[in-house]
């Protein structure tokens, strides 16, 4: 008899048989799943994790761009579009990381891989409610700011951006959460 539980588990097993997690690594992934956000969004932060999305270096990597093609990052045009270039080291996103840090009143450096920079953001936060919408607002940044560019062909400025984010969030706390309802200003 087949259940999801079981695929699962046979399916944990055979990745870390390939790949051996470090501690950090182990922590995301369980708090990923663990997080409120919509399924969708916590699978593409998984994906993320993983360096499988679709960017650019990954798509030229499975011969589905062009050699002639740009590589160059849709945001900054500055370095070749990676995951760690594209959510870290992008002049652009590193902007909308930090208003958000900002806003959250959160302070670390950017740190040279995602997995850090998602344990940083996990770690900022001490009490586990508090972490719930934390983790509600990583997942809304990284989803929100790739999918109107990628999919909408649409840059915002940087406030405009963190304001939807708030917004996304804010959304999704009060369905997702079972914290008491607050108004949008109090959330921000």
């Amino acid at each position: 008899m087949f259940f999801v539980k079981s695929c699962y588990i046979l399916l944990l097993n055979l990745s870390h048989a390939e790949v051996a997690l470090n501690d950090v690594e182990n922590v995301i992934f369980r708090e990923i799943w663990k997080s409120k956000a919509p399924t969708k969004v916590s699978a593409f932060s998984w994906t993320l994790l993983l360096d499988k999305i679709p960017t650019k270096i990954n798509l030229a990597k499975r011969i589905l761009m062009g050699v002639e093609e740009s590589k160059r990052c849709v945001f900054c045009e500055c370095g070749d579009e990676s995951a760690i270039h594209l959510f870290l080291h992008c002049e652009w996103f590193s902007k909308v990381w930090r208003a958000v840090m900002r806003w959250l009143n959160f302070n670390f450096i950017t740190p040279p891989n995602l997995f850090i920079q998602t344990f940083c953001w996990y770690r900022e936060v001490g009490s586990k409610k508090l972490r719930r919408g934390a983790w509600l607002i990583w997942h809304a940044v990284v989803w929100k700011s790739r999918n109107n560019r990628i999919f909408n062909d649409k840059i915002f400025e940087v406030e405009e951006l963190v304001d939807q984010i708030k917004v996304l969030s804010w959304q999704q706390s009060l369905s997702r959460l079972k914290i008491e309802t607050c108004l949008f200003y109090e959330w921000c």
